[in-house]
């Protein structure tokens, strides 16, 4: 029996250093532990008490296609608490007179209201007449408003001219005017707006700004309104904006979300990772930025297995799943114990070394 034991001690001593070595070297690829799936539930209802039904139903909606989110209760309350407002007459009713009253709105039949003046020539020359109005008084006027009424007339012009060929040009500088008076237009855009309106003056041609509006109506296109002007706010440049044109391509609706849910790091994980599919992109997301992180660290295979598994674990280790025993014991022994287990090995194999070569050399 002593023999048996002294035979197996260090079998499963080297076992233990074994496991815990290659424990330790999974962590610092990538730590799982770390990995905490968002809960849509606390923003949502938060959206909700500031009573932005939209924004709230856009953000838990997002949520709503995993099953940890489909299941919970507060989730589901809410879900429908939303639905019930957004369905209401009332509600819609109070969203179109507010886009009609205010000029802005965040649903799409108090948006559709506010800019239909807008898409209309008498839009243009109504803005000119209170911007002029404004200059008359020396009051401050707003060069965007100006800019943009400005290249909406040539735009009407054109749409005469052309039977109707450059409409979607017209929604677009809507669109843009809309943004502005919402506060979604960046910096650099107001700047090339007001440039290119001087220009389109002169020539009586909307030929140069097409290459600013075309990356904004194919936006528009995929993802409508809110989402194009969400997205056009965090914009730095025109080649920043066609980055996000591509994205948008990819992820469609789901792009602003995924954007802000991983601090807008999900753009540089869809380059790095163009062969990951959206849906395992998209899963990764709902751990934040780890997730995405993790997810380009582990590859795709393991990082699915290790977080799909964590969320069954006791059931799949009763199975016998040895991805499932990893997994475990990834997430539950501390990273100073695997090193202490090493460090032990160490010394007993140390220790053991010494006596083997003893009696050899002794």
């Amino acid at each position: 029996m002593r023999y048996l034991f002294n035979l197996l001690t260090p079998i499963i001593i080297l076992a233990l250093v074994s496991l815990s070595l290659f424990l330790l070297n999974e962590r610092q690829i990538f730590d799982i532990r770390t990995l905490v799936r968002i809960d849509p539930v606390p923003h949502t209802q938060e959206l909700i008490d500031q009573k932005q039904y939209a924004d709230a139903y856009e953000y838990l909606n997002y949520f709503m296609a995993y099953e940890y989110v489909q299941s919970d209760p507060k989730a589901q309350a809410l879900s429908h608490h939303i639905d019930e407002v957004r369905s209401s007459y009332d509600y819609k009713s109070d969203k179109i007179l507010e886009g009609i009253l205010k000029g802005t709105s965040d649903e799409t039949e108090g948006q559709i209201s506010a800019i239909a003046s807008d898409f209309l020539v008498v839009g243009d020359i109504r803005d000119l007449a209170i911007q002029g109005t404004l200059f008359a008084k020396d009051e401050e006027v707003d060069t965007v408003i100006v800019a943009l009424s400005t290249l909406g007339l040539v735009a009407t012009a054109s749409t005469l001219y052309s039977f109707g060929a450059t409409t979607p040009v017209k929604g677009t500088l809507s669109l843009l005017k809309y943004g502005k008076r919402v506060g979604k237009l960046p910096n650099w855009l107001n700047k090339q707006l007001i440039r290119e309106a001087k220009v389109a003056k002169e020539t009586k041609s909307l030929s140069k700004v097409q290459e600013v509006l075309k990356p904004i109506t194919d936006l528009y296109e995929k993802v409508g309104m809110k989402q194009t002007l969400d997205l056009l706010k965090q914009t730095k440049n025109l080649d920043d904006l066609k980055g996000i044109v591509k994205f948008s391509f990819r992820f469609g609706k789901e792009s602003s979300i995924l954007l802000k849910t991983t601090k807008n790091q999900a753009r540089y994980y869809a380059k790095a990772m163009p062969n990951v599919t959206n849906r395992e992109f998209l899963y990764a997301a709902t751990y934040g930025e780890r997730g995405l992180q993790g997810l380009k660290r582990l590859g795709v295979s393991k990082f699915m297995k290790r977080t799909k598994i964590a969320a069954n674990l006791s059931k799949t280790i009763y199975k016998g799943n040895l991805d499932a025993l990893l997994t475990y014991l990834l997430k539950t022994i501390p990273t100073t114990l695997l090193y202490g287990i090493v460090l032990l090995g160490l010394l007993y194999f140390s220790r053991k070394f010494v006596r083997i070569y003893w009696k050899i050399f002794n």
